[in-house]
């Protein structure tokens, strides 16, 4: 399979979802919604989108740990939402401000897949270090905007 579509899909398109996403939240929070209420629509999006991948992986597979694990990262998922929901309404901070910072998870990760699942020997050290620094200087010039 071709390295380019698997990043397309697996990079561009979840990063443009994410992006348009965020703009939803804030608009639902300009409008006017409980916190409770957003997730608890937010998770109605999720279980349609979970019926709709039913049809696109063939294989349908249930192991509890690993629903235990996809349980946890729905619970740090809604944490982050509500946090970044707190910045917008309650601190009246820019989303243009605040989703780069949030971002900057990506090195939270990067660190993570390093080190918990050794995947350092499947990547260029120099790139993603320069990359990981410019991540970081994109989120201080940011935070200063």
């Amino acid at each position: 399979m071709n390295d380019s579509i698997g990043i397309f899909i697996g990079g561009f398109i979840p990063a443009l979802a994410f992006g348009v996403g965020a703009l939803l939240q804030k608009q639902s929070n300009d409008i006017g919604i409980g916190q409770n209420y957003y997730l608890l629509y937010f998770a109605v999006g999720i279980v349609l989108t979970s019926v709709a991948s039913y049809f696109l992986f063939p294989r349908h597979h249930l192991s509890h740990l690993a629903g235990l694990f996809a349980m946890g990262h729905g619970v740090l998922f809604g944490a982050g939402f509500i946090c970044l929901a707190m910045g917008l309404t309650i601190y009246q901070e820019p989303v243009s401000k605040l989703v780069p910072l949030a971002n900057m998870s990506t090195l939270v990760t990067v660190f993570l897949g390093l080190t918990i699942f050794g995947e350092y020997a499947k990547l260029n050290a120099f790139n993603l270090l320069l990359g990981a620094s410019l991540v970081v200087c994109g989120g201080v010039l940011v935070s200063r905007a």
